[in-house]
């Protein structure tokens, strides 16, 4: 029998001995009301606030632990993983490429789609400029328009004629005088030339590289040969000028003349009417330009429409199986490694490297030691009544009896044990503050306050 029942028949034997003392009673329905000053004490057992026993999800051999008992971790840090791991996360890794792929694949589609659509938008301009084109000159044919002709000739005359009188006459006599005055230039640099090189053969035992004047200006001879080389190149720079302008003034005058003969003969073509043949081949040709309007026209249309729906759906559904494939290998990777579910403390390791681990079976577990909680199975369902949430609690733990801890009560479950004839409730106090020798699992004495 617990210390809170004896507590409770001792205080009901006082009652029952006070009742029937030597006083008569004045009532016999009146019962004495009698006032409960006890707290609620129960026996507890010292938790950190968050803790976990966790597994492989998957069975194999462990390739390797990453952690030892007692170090900190950060959530989904890798405790241990399996031999198969590395294979898995080559799978993984592939399945992603896949995935990027068949996305790109799915978005290319789109993309593309649009610049099909201005293509084909495109296309249909393109093709009703080349049905206007063939319509004007099947017009033409059957209705020639001579006054038109005839101004393309006289157009053409004109432009003959001014090429004629363009001939670059002025330019080609200013660039021959620069050639002449180039050419006597060249000459009188030959000539300073040959006196400095004369004058120094004159004199074997002179410096060959001394300055000789002539004509008052002192030079060295090899000076006099880069002036001539100088003038040599300027003369052949003219004679190039001309010669490209000769040819500019051909050339002007060749492809006016041609212009004028086109002219002239597509007026006498006109003036004598068109061939059947002719007008055979230009009703092909419109024929040819309607059928490629329609054409474009309705690819233009189907493309409005938006993108293929048999490659959309085939697109898609390749993207959807790649990431279904995507989703396993992550669930196998996953599976082969035991990974922290929440930051903390791994407690116990339970696991060893080559060992076999089963599905299911704990490998190890992990505490967070930040704040710790008193749990107490033995509250009776007269005791579980005058605790509440929130209510204030004292904690003294039987291995530090000197230190007084405190808390408030976070839950008091709702579904009920049967210990010994009692029926029992469970009550989780959360502790406000701590003490460094605190060790899981301590027993620990729980004062609910009133």
């Amino acid at each position: 029998m617990n210390m809170r029942k004896l507590a409770f028949i001792l205080l009901l034997g006082s009652v029952l001995i006070a009742a029937c003392g030597g006083a008569p009673a004045t009532d016999a329905t009146t019962v004495p009301v009698v006032a409960d000053d006890f707290s609620v004490v129960a026996e507890g057992r010292l938790e950190p606030a968050q803790y976990a026993s966790i597994a492989f999800a998957a069975g194999g051999k462990v390739a390797e632990i990453l952690v030892t008992e007692g170090q900190p971790v950060e959530a989904d840090a890798v405790i241990a993983r399996l031999e198969n791991s590395e294979a898995l996360q080559a799978e993984v890794a592939r399945a992603e490429a896949e995935v990027v792929g068949a996305q790109q694949a799915l978005d290319d589609l789109t993309e593309n789609h649009y610049l099909a659509l201005a293509q084909a938008e495109a296309d249909v301009a393109n093709a009703n400029k080349q049905l206007d084109t063939a319509q004007r000159k099947l017009k033409n044919l059957n209705y020639p328009d001579i006054k038109w002709y005839q101004e393309q000739v006289d157009k053409a005359q004109d432009a003959l004629k001014t090429a004629q009188e363009n001939v670059e006459v002025v330019d080609i006599g200013q660039l021959s005088a620069a050639l002449q005055a180039a050419k006597d230039a060249l000459k009188s640099a030959e000539e300073r030339h040959g006196k400095i090189k004369a004058a120094i053969d004159g004199c074997p035992e002179c410096d060959p590289k001394r300055q000789v004047t002539v004509d008052f200006w002192p030079q060295t001879l090899e000076d006099a040969q880069d002036m001539v080389n100088d003038a040599k190149n300027n003369v052949r720079e003219l004679e190039i000028k001309i010669a490209q302008a000769q040819r500019g003034n051909s050339q002007a005058i060749e492809d006016t003349q041609e212009a004028l003969d086109d002219a002239l003969e597509d007026l006498a073509y006109a003036q004598r009417g068109p061939k059947p043949l002719d007008v055979q081949v230009a009703e092909g040709n419109l024929a040819l330009a309607e059928a490629a309007l329609k054409e474009a026209q309705d690819r233009y249309a189907k493309l409005q429409k938006g993108p293929d729906p048999d490659q959309l759906a085939a697109a898609q559904a390749r993207l959807n199986a790649v990431q279904a494939g995507l989703a396993a290998a992550e669930d196998a990777l996953s599976n082969s490694e035991l990974k922290a579910p929440f930051a903390g403390v791994v407690a116990d390791l339970k696991i060893k490297a080559g060992e076999q681990a089963a599905p299911g079976q704990v490998a190890a577990v992990l505490a967070d030691f930040s704040s710790w909680v008193v749990q107490t199975d033995n509250l009776t369902e007269i005791e579980v009544v005058k605790v509440g949430e929130g209510q204030n609690v004292e904690v003294v733990l039987d291995a530090l009896p000197d230190v007084t801890l405190h808390g408030a009560v976070k839950t008091i479950s709702p579904v009920y044990e049967e210990k010994r004839g009692d029926i029992t409730y469970t009550v989780t106090v959360v502790l406000t503050d701590g003490d460094p020798k605190m060790r899981w699992g301590m027993t620990a004495v729980t004062t609910f306050e009133k």
